[in-house]
This record gives structure tokens, sequence and C-alpha cells, in this order.
């Protein structure tokens, strides 16, 4: 029995949304045709798939190992319909980009506005997420190209990066903080109180990871503090008096600082480095091409600088 691209489809997208009933609503099918289909993918291999006595949706080791797979031969389809539909001034198809909050904020909308106009046939999708979930995103095809901070490293090396700017880290505190009284706040005046920074809140260690790096390298224990995915819980927990902000340039220019004041730090450790991403083993599409080629075009968003050599 051949397998139907629609089934591979259909399977994965049961598999992202975490269960039959949400894939049938994302995809404007009812709940009968999207089990059909997955379970006619399995009898043409032979395989079960999913494991359907257990919550929440888990796979099986074939279906484990089926994923990945899946991912390359849906999006190498995509790809090729896309390139072969395209003219030599036009791109369609999709193009799905990963990114973290204040990259997508400051500077994916001009961008993308850019691709967008030249390409109205294009349907493009942002990512917004971790690092760890860019990296997950990038691996299994799900994202063609992401922005992601250079640190830490991805597990995956064969991720490969162009760098495209550094941002300085800033300090948000309210008017009259004891922190604000130095002419130049460094990494030790910060350590002297409770810090609020952007990390995971699962995670370890506590502080963001450039901002903990930072604080290893120069050999200072910061005060007891709290970590926020978003930019604008870490901004208002700063005005409820939780604590001192330590954020890169860009989280700060995307939240809005009234009653805060926003100074820079001075280190030579802090700042954050951000690339442009992409999986080395796979071919990139025109689309993603045009896209990294924008970007490696593009100005640096404003208060950044160039990476050095």
């Amino acid at each position: 029995m051949d397998v139907e691209l629609s089934w591979l489809r259909t399977w994965i997208e049961v598999v992202d949304s975490g269960g039959f009933a949400r894939a049938a609503a994302r995809m404007h099918l009812s709940q009968p045709r999207v089990s059909a289909r997955v379970a006619s993918l399995e009898r043409a291999l032979d395989c079960v798939l999913i494991e359907r006595r257990m919550r929440p949706l888990t796979l099986t080791d074939d279906g484990q190992r089926l994923l990945p797979r899946a991912r390359l031969i849906v999006t190498a389809m995509d790809d090729t319909v896309s390139d072969m539909r395209s003219t030599a001034g036009s791109f369609t198809g999709k193009l799905a980009v990963a990114s973290f909050a204040s990259a997508s904020s400051e500077f994916l909308p001009d961008l993308l506005m850019q691709l967008r106009t030249a390409n109205p046939l294009l349907e493009i999708a942002v990512l917004d997420g971790d690092v760890q979930v860019i990296d997950d995103w990038l691996s299994d095809r799900r994202a063609a190209v992401a922005l992601r901070p250079l640190r830490p490293e991805p597990a995956d090396h064969a991720l490969i990066h162009r760098g495209i700017w550094r941002e300085p880290f800033v300090v948000l505190a309210p008017p009259g903080h004891p922190v604000l009284d130095h002419d130049s706040i460094g990494l030790d005046d910060v350590a002297a109180h409770p810090v609020i920074t952007i990390g995971d809140p699962l995670g370890d260690p506590s502080l963001g990871y450039e901002a903990w790096s930072a604080m290893q390298a120069s050999r200072i224990v910061p005060a007891a503090g709290i970590v926020s995915h978003q930019p604008t819980t870490l901004a208002a927990m700063v005005r409820a008096g939780h604590g001192i902000g330590l954020v890169n340039s860009l989280a700060a220019a995307m939240v809005r600082t009234d009653g805060l004041e926003v100074r820079e730090v001075s280190s030579h450790h802090l700042y954050r480095d951000v690339g442009l991403w992409w999986h080395a083993e796979r071919p990139l599409s025109r689309a993603t091409q045009a896209f990294v080629d924008l970007v490696l075009a593009a100005d640096r968003p404003a208060g950044t600088l160039p990476i050095p050599d």
C-alpha cells in the first residue's frame, strides 16, 4: 500500500496538537476523518505509531523513529512545490521563522513586511520560544530558520549560524532605587539587590544564561531573585518592588518603562550575541534563502553593536 502525504501531515498534526480532537479542529476536519488517516498510515507501515491508551499523547518506538523522517518528507515536498511554483521574482509556499520575544518584536516586523511585499503569496509563520524550544523547532524542521542567542550553544551541532548583532544589558529600577546612585552600574552593584531576569523559571541556573555566565566570570554571587519568561512580566515585577530588572536592551525596548529608569550595565562579560541559525544538513528553500539574505543585509536594531571578529 502506498503512503499518502495527507496521512503523514495529519499524523504530524496529531502529534503537534497533542491529540486527535485538537488536530481535527486545527485542520478543519472531522475527528473520525483524522483518526481514519492515522489508521491508514499505520496499516500502510504495518506498525502502531501512537499509544492510544495513554494520556497525554505518547508515541510508540516506531512513532518516535518515524516523526523526524515524516517532518523531513513533508517539508521537502512543501519546499519543492514552493520552488517549482515560484517565478523569478516571487515566492509562494510557507516560511516558518523561530525567534525569541524581543527579536520578534524589535527586528522582525519591518523585515517580514519587505518579504511579504515582494512575495504576496508567501505564507509566513513566526514561532516565539526560548532557546531550547527554538533548537527543537530547527532540529525537527518545524522552523526553517531562527533568530537565537549564540549562548548557550545548541546540543545539535548540525545547527549553524551567522552572527548579526551584540546587545548590551540594562538595569530597570524604580526612581530613587539605591542601584541608580552609581555613576556607572557594574555587576557587583546589581548583585547587591534581588535581581529579576529573563530565563527558564524551572531551570538551573536561577538567573538568565547571559547574566549567570557574566556573574560566574566575575566571581560574583547574586542575591536571590526571580526569573521570568516574558519581558513584560519582568517590568511588572520591578514596578511591584520585587527587585531590579537585568535584561538585554531589546527586551527593555519592547516593554513599557513608564515609572522606571533604564541604565546600561558596565561589564565586559555581560552581553547577548544574536545570530541567524539554520540546519546545515538540509537545503534551504528559495523563500528561506531570501529571508536569510534580507536579515544579513538589514540594519541592526537600534542600540545594538556588531559582533567582534
